[in-house]
Protein backbone atom coordinates (compact mmCIF):
# COMPACT_ATOMS: atom_id res chain seq x y z
CA UNK A 1 0.00 0.00 0.00
CA UNK A 2 1.84 3.04 1.36
CA UNK A 3 0.45 5.46 -1.25
CA UNK A 4 0.42 9.01 0.14
CA UNK A 5 -0.98 12.01 -1.73
CA UNK A 6 0.82 15.29 -2.12
CA UNK A 7 0.46 17.73 0.81
CA UNK A 8 -1.79 20.81 1.02
CA UNK A 9 -2.87 23.44 3.55
CA UNK A 10 -6.31 23.02 5.02
CA UNK A 11 -9.12 25.32 6.16
CA UNK A 12 -10.95 23.12 8.73
CA UNK A 13 -12.51 21.02 5.95
CA UNK A 14 -11.26 18.73 3.21
CA UNK A 15 -13.17 16.65 0.70
CA UNK A 16 -11.44 13.96 -1.35
CA UNK A 17 -13.19 12.64 -4.49
CA UNK A 18 -12.30 9.57 -6.51
CA UNK A 19 -14.02 9.06 -9.87
CA UNK A 20 -14.00 5.75 -11.73
CA UNK A 21 -11.95 3.31 -9.62
CA UNK A 22 -10.61 -0.02 -10.87
CA UNK A 23 -8.37 -2.73 -9.51
CA UNK A 24 -6.18 -5.17 -11.37
CA UNK A 25 -8.20 -8.04 -9.87
CA UNK A 26 -11.49 -6.65 -11.21
CA UNK A 27 -13.27 -8.12 -8.18
CA UNK A 28 -12.41 -5.58 -5.48
CA UNK A 29 -15.11 -2.94 -4.93
CA UNK A 30 -13.80 -0.80 -2.03
CA UNK A 31 -10.85 1.23 -0.90
CA UNK A 32 -10.15 2.84 2.49
CA UNK A 33 -8.85 6.41 2.55
CA UNK A 34 -7.49 8.11 5.67
CA UNK A 35 -6.58 11.76 6.27
CA UNK A 36 -3.29 12.65 7.97
CA UNK A 37 -1.23 15.66 9.00
CA UNK A 38 2.49 15.38 8.34
CA UNK A 39 4.50 16.40 11.42
CA UNK A 40 8.29 16.66 11.10
CA UNK A 41 10.30 14.39 13.39
CA UNK A 42 7.15 13.05 15.11
CA UNK A 43 4.41 10.52 14.31
CA UNK A 44 1.80 12.03 11.98
CA UNK A 45 -1.69 12.88 13.30
CA UNK A 46 -4.42 10.64 11.87
CA UNK A 47 -8.08 11.47 11.24
CA UNK A 48 -11.11 9.41 10.22
CA UNK A 49 -10.88 6.55 7.75
CA UNK A 50 -13.50 6.56 4.93
CA UNK A 51 -14.44 3.58 2.76
CA UNK A 52 -15.02 4.47 -0.90
CA UNK A 53 -17.29 2.16 -2.91
CA UNK A 54 -19.30 4.36 -5.31
CA UNK A 55 -16.30 5.05 -7.55
CA UNK A 56 -16.20 1.38 -8.58
CA UNK A 57 -18.36 1.03 -11.68
CA UNK A 58 -17.66 4.54 -12.98
CA UNK A 59 -19.23 6.64 -10.21
CA UNK A 60 -17.72 9.14 -7.76
CA UNK A 61 -16.89 8.54 -4.09
CA UNK A 62 -16.60 11.44 -1.65
CA UNK A 63 -14.95 11.57 1.74
CA UNK A 64 -15.33 14.64 3.92
CA UNK A 65 -13.24 15.54 6.96
CA UNK A 66 -14.58 18.41 9.07
CA UNK A 67 -12.51 17.97 12.24
CA UNK A 68 -9.25 19.39 10.90
CA UNK A 69 -7.49 22.33 12.55
CA UNK A 70 -7.65 25.87 11.15
CA UNK A 71 -4.72 26.74 8.91
CA UNK A 72 -3.30 23.22 9.19
CA UNK A 73 -0.39 22.60 6.85
CA UNK A 74 0.92 19.38 5.32
CA UNK A 75 -2.42 17.57 5.19
CA UNK A 76 -2.51 14.44 3.00
CA UNK A 77 -4.55 11.32 2.39
CA UNK A 78 -3.32 7.76 2.29
CA UNK A 79 -4.79 4.61 0.76
CA UNK A 80 -4.99 2.28 3.75
CA UNK A 81 -6.73 -0.78 2.27
CA UNK A 82 -7.99 -2.03 -1.08
CA UNK A 83 -10.84 -4.51 -0.82
CA UNK A 84 -10.32 -4.71 2.94
CA UNK A 85 -6.70 -5.83 2.56
CA UNK A 86 -3.41 -4.04 3.18
CA UNK A 87 -1.79 -6.05 0.37
CA UNK A 88 -2.97 -7.53 -2.89
CA UNK A 89 -4.76 -5.65 -5.66
CA UNK A 90 -3.54 -2.40 -7.16
CA UNK A 91 -5.91 0.56 -7.41
CA UNK A 92 -6.31 2.86 -10.42
CA UNK A 93 -8.45 6.00 -10.25
CA UNK A 94 -9.37 8.08 -13.33
CA UNK A 95 -9.77 11.35 -11.42
CA UNK A 96 -8.75 12.47 -7.92
CA UNK A 97 -9.66 15.88 -6.53
CA UNK A 98 -9.34 17.67 -3.20
CA UNK A 99 -11.65 20.50 -2.16
CA UNK A 100 -10.89 22.57 0.97
CA UNK A 101 -13.96 24.83 0.73
CA UNK A 102 -17.17 23.63 2.38
CA UNK A 103 -19.29 26.38 0.75
CA UNK A 104 -20.36 24.27 -2.22
CA UNK A 105 -24.06 24.43 -1.38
Amino acid sequence: MNFESRRWSDELYSQVQFTSCHTDSGVTKSTDVQMWRDISLQPDDSYDNKTFTACFGGGTSNGEWTDLGSGMKNVYFQIMKIGGSTFGPQLSVNSVSVDTTQADG
